[in-house]
């Protein structure tokens, strides 16, 4: 019974999301989903790629600060977990193919902290770079992805914090995340750095 009752949410799901969300987004791809989402904000600037799926209590949105418009991209093929953030003020781009487990936040700003006299939450916000994700990329649980470019076929460990680029086919891990195994070529093993 378990079975026909996900299949018939399947279908709910897809069709909410190919004839409903679709009149809010930039772009939804077909055979794409979006399941019982928190938050859509703005999604005038977000554009899904064909056959994405979007786990549940996801939050995607975009917020600009300035003249230029803020813009997050899903490619083809991407899986989303459960419980993920993802927002912009400027740039977030998920190349094809990326997967996130439950509880990744990923974003391009963070809150202005320069005067220790006025309060945080009165500072507003500022970017610090776009976001790039690589094709094929791995997020793991909980990881926090900031203002970087993570390269193909990467994988990031659970609870990492990215702050600065990591190469293509790497593997990182820690807080901030630093590179500990990369994919040799030659002798085709990954590395231990």
């Amino acid at each position: 019974m378990m079975e026909k009752t996900e299949s018939i949410s399947h279908w709910y799901w897809l069709l909410k999301t190919q004839f409903y969300y679709r009149i809010f987004f930039r772009h939804i791809g077909v055979r794409s989903t979006i399941i019982r989402p928190l938050r859509l904000g703005n999604a005038a600037h977000i554009s899904i790629g064909a056959e994405v799926v979007i786990h549940q209590q996801c939050w995607l949105q975009t917020f600009p600060i300035s003249n230029q418009p803020a813009e997050v991209t899903i490619d083809r093929g991407c899986v989303i977990g459960n419980f993920n953030h993802i927002t912009c003020v400027n740039r977030v781009h998920l190349e094809e193919k990326v997967l996130t487990a439950d509880g990744v936040f990923i974003t391009d700003h963070g809150h202005g902290y320069d005067d220790p006299h006025v309060p945080i939450v009165d500072q507003g916000v500022v970017t610090r770079g776009p976001v790039s994700i690589g094709k094929g990329t791995w997020i793991g649980e909980h990881a926090v992805v900031m203002s970087c470019r993570i390269g193909r076929n990467c994988v990031i460990g659970a609870n990492a914090v990215v702050v600065s680029d990591i190469p293509d086919f790497s593997v990182a891990a820690g807080i901030p995340a630093r590179v500990i195994r990369t994919y040799c070529s030659e002798s085709k093993e990954w590395k231990r750095i």
